[in-house]
């Protein structure tokens, strides 16, 4: 199989495009081309994990009737540790299919339909909920450290009052300063102390 296939007008986007035999429809890989993009092929059946790694796509489309339970496990990690956007395309649809696509975390599922003024805006909603859905992760979990970092650095402050006889704002002022001196988070500085403190007893 062919491992790229160059758009004459590219938009600077790579579309990893998985598909279950080498024979595979040519419609949605040209569609996908005229929309813009360059297309990798790969067969379902390879290491789809590897396939991300090499490509680095900016959307992973799936040309397929079913998806395994194999295909399923893959994306559900390519999920944890390496989140792209989804799309699948399919002739087929069923209530156990939509539950593996559910499963998969897919953003897109199309069935029977691969015209080229369809598939761009298809893939490009899907990408666009994506990052929207990634960025709401983020800023959750930025969130969370800052609350985390928060309770190291008041434990910290606490500690340096009680050992020290600091005010609560000369506690703060200390770990900034070595925050800035070592150039680190607050909240790391803050383990520190609290790790130091508590090794000496």
């Amino acid at each position: 199989m062919q491992s790229k296939y160059e758009s004459h007008r590219s938009i600077g986007l790579r579309a990893l495009l998985l598909v279950e035999s080498e024979d595979f429809d040519r419609d949605l890989k040209n569609a996908l081309l005229t929309c813009g993009y360059d297309v990798y092929p790969a067969l379902t059946s390879s290491h789809i994990l590897k396939m991300v790694d090499n490509v680095d796509p900016s959307v992973i489309v799936l040309d397929v009737d079913r998806l395994t339970t194999d295909n399923i496990h893959s994306l559900h990690i390519l999920n944890q540790i390496d989140p792209r956007p989804m799309v699948i395309f399919t002739e087929f649809s069923d209530e156990e299919m939509i539950d593996r696509v559910l499963k998969s975390r897919i953003n897109a599922y199309i069935v029977g339909d691969k015209l080229p003024h369809h598939v761009g805006p298809t893939v490009q909603i899907a990408i666009a909920r994506f990052k929207e859905v990634q960025s709401l992760k983020d800023e959750l979990s930025e969130t969370k450290r800052k609350l985390e970092g928060r309770k190291w650095i008041d434990k910290a402050k606490g500690l340096l009052m009680n050992t020290k006889g600091l005010t609560e704002d000369q506690a703060y002022q200390t770990l900034r300063k070595m925050a800035m001196d070592n150039s680190q988070r607050i909240d790391e500085v803050a383990k520190n102390v609290i790790s130091f403190m508590q090794a000496v007893g």
